[in-house]
């Protein structure tokens, strides 16, 4: 893989993200040309979002970067990881937590396995498993889009540890689009809070896109 996974080049990254140190941002880079590279063999990703590599999927997980501070020693759960997203992005911004990325399909966990060791990441580690059958417990999971949201919840509600891993508090971050609102009409779990995404990246990809973030223990059903 490595003769032609050129890192990408990140103008919306360095441009939005300037707080983003060198190294960080070399690493993204890479992580983008290796994602690049597998998606040609796997479709680990959409062939438009291929196309849009930086804005959609390093951009958009990166936008959490905004609000999340984690202590050292933060795990996180990264369900439905896909290609790695957000997962491989907030592993590589954050080297002193620990990520388990998730998701059922073997072939998308082979290629991430495969992009952590290429980029030499010591924190990262995949499972192709279903959710439901993880008996461990994290400070945050994480996700985008990857489900209707009280799905999701039920999923996250046995793997998360209350407490404050540092801020937010433990908890979901998820990342979903207006349909959060009816998805979640009448229940009693309820967004803590409710970025929406334009205000840290004002282009029209993040217009009527949000991180939701829902302080553990998750109550309700």
């Amino acid at each position: 893989m490595s003769d032609h996974n050129a890192p990408m080049e990140l103008p919306l990254v360095r441009q939005y993200f300037p707080e983003l140190p060198e190294g960080t941002l070399m690493q993204l880079g890479r992580l983008g040309g290796l994602v690049k590279a597998w998606n040609e063999r796997l479709n680990l990703i959409s062939r438009k979002d291929a196309e849009n590599l930086e804005e959609r999927h390093l951009l958009h997980s990166l936008t959490m970067t905004k609000v999340l501070r984690p202590a050292a020693g933060t795990k996180f759960a990264d369900i439905g990881t896909g290609g790695g997203f957000p997962g491989l992005a907030l592993a590589i911004v954050y080297p002193e937590c620990e990520f388990t990325l998730i998701d059922s399909v073997v072939k998308k966990i082979t290629a991430v396995q495969a992009m952590v060791a290429e980029l030499g990441l010591t924190n990262v580690r995949g499972l192709s498993v279903r959710a439901e059958t993880i008996r461990e417990k994290f400070d945050f999971v994480t996700g985008r889009a990857v489900t209707a949201l009280p799905t999701f919840l039920g999923w996250a509600r046995p793997l998360l540890r209350t407490g404050s891993a540092g801020t937010p508090a433990n908890g979901v971050l998820y990342f979903k689009g207006t349909l959060w609102r009816e998805e979640l009409a009448g229940g009693k779990v309820q967004p803590s809070a409710v970025w929406p995404l334009d205000t840290w990246v004002p282009r029209e990809f993040f217009t009527e896109k949000f991180l939701l973030h829902f302080t553990a223990p998750l109550g309700g059903n």
